[in-house]
């Protein structure tokens, strides 16, 4: 992990996407493993950013050695900082050494409630109650999902719980082979919990 890394906080981010490219950054971020969020509202049966132009970002401990990769996704533009007055002293060579971490983009001031409060206004304006979770109602806990997702599609995943209305928890787990005289013997060697979106989720078919 670089110096720049080690020095990241984590929380909720705030993204500039390029002109209307919201959404396609969104499913850029998460097919790389992000947890991202665009906000998005109903207009005469379509639906639009709440903010156009930008959209949210998560990092937690396990997202932030990837944090160079954002910058260079589609539909990327910019990481907003929020450290104006330490970027005009670093222009000026006015901003001292020790305080050159000042520099980094910081996660967004009580970012949870921000996102959760976000999220319930956009279920409210588009017609639907918060609490009701229609999407996580079609996957039980425990049952076996397949997650569309380049890095995961190939490993055996678990439905958790339904969480954010249109997200949910899977539990993935990571599968070793090894040969044996007696065959092909599997060892489970980690397992790792996720927040992703429902609309990437698939039950897997059950065997006749």
């Amino acid at each position: 992990m670089s110096s720049e890394q080690a020095a990241l906080q984590q929380g909720w981010y705030l993204l500039k996407a390029k002109h209307r490219e919201e959404v396609r950054a969104q499913d850029n971020l998460e097919h790389q493993g992000f947890e991202a969020y665009c906000p998005l509202i109903l207009e005469k049966s379509t639906r639009v950013p709440l903010f156009p132009g930008y959209l949210f970002i998560h990092l937690d401990k396990d997202a932030l050695p990837s944090f160079h990769k954002i910058r260079s996704t589609r539909g990327i533009a910019q990481v907003v900082r929020f450290n104006k007055i330490s970027q005009k002293l670093y222009n000026e060579g006015r901003l001292p050494e020790k305080d050159m971490g000042k520099l980094l983009p910081r996660p967004i001031p009580d970012g949870e409630q921000l996102i959760d409060q976000i999220e319930a206004f956009v279920w409210k304006y588009n017609g639907r109650i918060p609490d009701e979770k229609p999407d996580s109602v079609s996957f039980k806990e425990g049952e076996s999902v397949l997650y569309n997702n380049p890095l995961f599609r190939h490993l055996e995943s678990t439905f958790v719980k339904g969480v954010k209305m249109d997200r949910g928890i899977i539990l993935i787990q990571f599968i070793e082979s090894q040969r044996t005289d007696e065959g092909i013997e599997e060892k489970i060697v980690a397992r790792k919990e996720i927040e992703v979106p429902l609309k990437d989720l698939q039950k897997v078919p059950e065997e006749s």
